[in-house]
């Protein structure tokens, strides 16, 4: 074996070993991802769409159990808690039971503009705020599978994988065992792996038969999607960076596209480029028997700095550029966000890494830039269309 050979695995080993080191410290005592997420009343009645008033009312009436109560007397709730009250007082966020999923692609060809955190936080958000989750990792990097907590050389032997789904050499025609559970109870994921690689190759051959075998080979995860369509409210895909045959079956599939665009000029100006690749490639799916039409298309601007050089102009060229396609508010640049990520989780699963309010500000943030998309993705369903912008209903 080669000196750069070994030189490379040895270098792998090192690095898992000092990753798993990290992950034992981050979820210590227990070898997985564990929540213990608390709500205080307000935060508990943001989240299912009532007002702290109106919890205590029907917690009197015996409609809902009395909150846990910490030793100083503040009532707080569980995750359990919420999705109890919701049940309790017939509290739907997501949509009717023979309605499709809204399915999402977070999607930039260009790499560090945040599209798996973004796709992560926005899973969160979604969970928290009781709608059904799937994500779907269509990456071979799998940055969206480790923050799920997941190690992607775990899959390496498992024939039950994404990549096995989409190769046409395989005989694996199950979507849902690909299926996996997450720290979050509503949230589950097709992990991704180095085989997702192997089926870009083997999705590509199919070039060579043509008509028929490019078409199915192009609607391969749109096949697999529609066999679990109607379980999910949204479902979420992070796909690769680059527009192979894994691209092309991600835009086959989405229903609607979030783009994020960090406010800098080399971005700004690559996005020209990625719009116009997305329009060109549309045209050959639709050549090849495979129409797309999104219900919504939406930029937005992640990673924002206001205070930093050119980055307000920038801002204000998108806002000027994009006009109503581009959402209102931009992700702004955080270390909470960064040090959430570090730790394998979202702000949404994290304590405050600095001071409370500045916790507070990126948390309102994020939930004021994903109310956005929430609304687009609710005027997809004929059930709540007529009051998408409400995230859960009026509050009794």
């Amino acid at each position: 074996m080669s000196y750069t050979v070994n030189t490379l695995r040895t270098m792998t080993r090192s690095c898992e070993q000092m990753r798993d080191r990290v992950k034992s410290i981050v979820f210590k005592p227990e070898d997985r991802k564990t929540l213990d997420l608390t709500f205080g009343p307000q935060l508990a009645g943001e989240l299912v769409g009532r007002t702290p008033e109106a919890l205590s009312k029907a917690e009197k009436e015996g409609r809902l159990a009395p909150p846990k109560q910490q030793g100083n007397g503040r009532r707080f709730y569980t995750l359990e808690d919420l999705t109890q009250i919701r049940t309790a007082l017939g509290i739907h966020a997501g949509k009717a039971a023979d309605e499709d999923a809204v399915v999402v692609a977070v999607q930039n060809f260009k790499g560090g503009v945040g599209k798996s955190t973004i796709t992560k936080h926005f899973a969160d958000y979604l969970a928290l705020h009781g709608y059904s989750v799937l994500v779907i990792d269509c990456d071979p990097q799998a940055s969206t599978t480790t923050m799920f907590d997941i190690q992607p050389e775990s899959l390496i032997d498992d024939e039950q994988t994404l990549g096995a789904f989409l190769s046409p050499r395989s005989t694996f025609d199950d979507f849902a065992a690909t299926i996996r559970e997450t720290a979050l109870a509503t949230i589950r994921i097709v992990p991704s792996s180095l085989g997702l690689q192997d089926a870009e190759w083997d999705l590509t051959a199919t070039l060579r038969e043509g008509g028929q075998a490019v078409r199915e080979g192009l609607q391969a995860l749109r096949i697999g999607i529609a066999s679990v369509v109607k379980d999910y409210d949204v479902i979420l895909l992070d796909p690769p960076p680059a527009m192979g045959f894994l691209g092309l079956n991600v835009m086959a599939a989405a229903t609607g596209l979030l783009v994020p665009v960090p406010a800098r000029q080399l971005d700004y100006l690559s996005t020209i480029h990625f719009m116009e690749t997305i329009a060109e490639n549309l045209e050959i799916l639709e050549q090849h028997g495979t129409p797309v039409d999104y219900g919504f298309i939406r930029i937005v601007c992640s990673t924002y700095s206001p205070n930093k050089p050119g980055e307000q102009d920038m801002w204000k060229m998108m806002q000027a550029t994009y006009a109503n396609f581009l959402l209102s508010q931009p992700i702004l640049a955080s270390e909470e966000v960064k040090n959430a990520t570090q730790s394998f989780r979202s702000i949404y699963e994290s304590k405050p890494s600095a001071s409370h309010e500045t916790y507070k500000r990126c948390r309102e943030n994020l939930d004021a830039v994903f109310g956005e998309v929430i609304h687009q993705i609710r005027q997809q369903w004929p059930s709540t269309s007529n009051t998408a912008s409400s995230i859960v209903g009026i509050a009794a």
